[in-house]
């Protein structure tokens, strides 16, 4: 049986270049199992942002080498090495220069980018400002917590206007697949969908909202257990 990252991985296939993430509920924890998955193939990997992280005081990364300045610029990763770059401000990790991103890909097999925020809900509705997917992104991989259903949605999704009635329901996960400032948002590249946090996610639910796509993929599965539940094809 596929695990959820071989099978997430098996699509990107060699388009795993620049990866970016987007979306809510699991986008820092694909960031750090893509990371793991891609040095077991014995690839140069460097992880960042193009809006802000936890610092690795406060999250593990699993990276082996941490830079916060352009000193990274002169560095010679070795096969398999995950490096994690990012500047510091306030207490988090922000992004660094587009422009070092964009060299750094000359010497880095993969670049894994989280590229949006959701304040730890599972569920967002862009602004006009994010996500921040940069233009030489290879794949956006748009990240959907199902943890959020049935809640409110004015407290399950980011964005959401708090006074509006309404839960997270097939219905709402429709919209926010359709809507212009929804799951798609900004996607650029080879882009494919994973529903994480989807162990209590019925049948029903999985072939209403994968039957609504017929271009983009859609994965149900759980990074924090690297299982498969379902996959539609496009």
């Amino acid at each position: 049986m596929a695990t959820l990252l071989g099978a997430l991985c098996a699509y990107i296939d060699d388009a795993y270049r620049c990866i970016s993430i987007t979306g809510s509920g699991g986008k820092t924890t694909a960031l750090i199992e893509l990371a793991g998955y891609y040095a077991r193939q014995g690839k140069r990997v460097l992880v960042s942002t193009t809006t802000k992280l936890e610092l690795p005081a406060h999250r593990a990364y699993g990276c082996d080498t941490y830079f916060t300045d352009d000193r990274i610029l002169g560095y010679r990763a070795e096969r398999a090495e995950r490096v994690f770059y990012a500047g510091v401000q306030a207490e988090k990790a922000i992004a660094p220069p587009l422009a070092h991103l964009r060299a750094l890909m000359k010497t880095y097999d993969v670049l894994l980018l989280e590229a949006d925020g959701a304040r730890r809900k599972p569920l967002k509705l862009h602004t006009d400002f994010d996500p921040v997917v940069v233009d030489f992104t290879t794949t956006t991989l748009i990240v959907v917590g199902m943890s959020g259903w049935g809640q409110a949605l004015g407290e399950c999704c980011f964005g959401w206007n708090r006074d509006e009635q309404g839960v997270a329901d097939d219905e709402a996960y429709l919209t926010l697949l359709h809507h212009e400032r929804g799951f798609l948002k900004g996607a650029v590249g080879k882009t494919l969908i994973l529903c994480n946090q989807a162990e209590n996610t019925s049948e029903k639910t999985m072939h209403t909202l994968s039957g609504s796509l017929n271009t983009i993929p859609m994965f149900f599965g759980s990074l924090q257990t690297n299982t498969l539940f379902f996959r539609k094809a496009p």
